[in-house]
């Protein structure tokens, strides 16, 4: 018999057929063995774990028949110390069984830093620092030295803190400060719109400390200031230096501080007209408005000048920016005096 008879026999026709079939059932098999392996087409979708004790996150992904790997930790005052800050994949992402979910944590310790050394530092300088190393300003305190400004001493509940001791981020830290020759006045500014942080640094830099904080809203998460004592916006205020300044927050949430912080720094256009160019700067200042361009007609002068004419003009009602300028033009005053103002 020949190979090609032996090919085309029934024997060898039989055979072929059951490998050929035996080959199909095995493929078929192994490719539904990987579909269960992989579960393809069945995924799992990744819960939300941030907030929730790495524990209580552990026994959620184990019941969702998903892994975890604790990847970072990051120190956080605002959460809770040992919760779940962030994850990926994200929270809805869907995802294969036993994937893994990377976490990260809240520290559980705080956060330590080396106290810097900040004596003969200017007082500007020594704030700079503490913010660059993560600690908070405490009160400023003045006692007779040369050196206006210059601190002093650094002090910790009370007591010296020396260079390196390893202390909590967010420490406040005393300043003692030299109040220089003389009296020792500080020009209260003004902090009203600010956040809390902000004001209370703006009073800093100004050798000013925060007293009393009332927060009008409750706790509300943002929140701005409202009002201070002294309040310097009608007139300039004075106190001296390491004195304090009381706030009083209220939540963005619920008050227009825009509209508010447009009203309290707006008044209304003065009509100068008729005035005298002391009577002019008098009136302005008053105002907290300055003097722009003054134009003199031929034959006045300062001593028998009056307005005839301003910019911008004065209309019933109409309110104008403080600190903007508002420009006059003069005539001599037999003329104005004619004139029908």
């Amino acid at each position: 018999m020949t190979v090609w008879d032996f090919i085309l026999s029934k024997v060898f026709l039989r055979q072929l057929a059951f490998a050929a079939a035996l080959s199909v059932v095995i493929i078929w098999g192994v490719l539904k063995m990987l579909d269960l392996y992989t579960l393809h087409g069945r995924t799992i979708e990744v819960p939300e774990l941030q907030g929730y004790h790495k524990d209580e996150a552990a026994d959620i992904l184990e019941a969702n028949n998903l892994r975890y790997v604790i990847n970072d930790s990051i120190f956080d005052d605002e959460l809770e110390k040992g919760s779940v800050a962030r994850q990926n994949p994200a929270p809805g992402t869907e995802v294969k069984r036993n994937r893994t979910i990377y976490l990260t944590t809240v520290a559980i310790l705080p956060e330590m830093v080396p106290m810097p050394d900040l004596v003969d530092l200017s007082r500007r300088q020594a704030i700079s620092l503490l913010e660059t190393h993560g600690l908070s300003v405490g009160q400023l305190e003045f006692q007779p030295d040369i050196a206006r400004n210059a601190v002093l001493k650094q002090k910790y509940k009370d007591g010296p803190i020396e260079p390196g001791t390893l202390v909590e981020v967010g420490t406040p830290i005393d300043l003692v400060l030299g109040e220089g020759l003389g009296e020792n006045i500080a020009i209260v500014p003004m902090v009203l719109g600010m956040t809390p942080e902000q004001a209370i640094r703006t009073l800093n830099n100004a050798s000013l400390n925060v007293g009393e904080e009332t927060h009008m809203n409750g706790e509300a998460d943002e929140v701005k200031v409202y009002l201070q004592e002294p309040n310097p916006v009608e007139e300039p205020k004075y106190l001296e230096a390491g004195s304090e300044v009381n706030l009083y927050y209220r939540s963005t949430a619920d008050f227009d501080f825009e509209e508010y912080m447009e009203q309290l720094l707006s008044v209304p256009i003065p009509d100068l007209r008729g005035l005298t160019p002391d009577q002019v700067e008098s009136r302005l200042e008053r105002l907290s408005l300055e003097l722009g361009l003054e134009t003199f007609d031929e034959g006045a002068t300062r001593d028998n000048a009056r307005v005839y004419r301003q910019e911008p003009a004065y209309e019933e009602g109409m309110i104008i920016r403080k600190e903007k300028t508002i420009d006059v033009w003069y005539r001599p005053d037999e003329e104005t005096e004619n004139e029908d103002l």
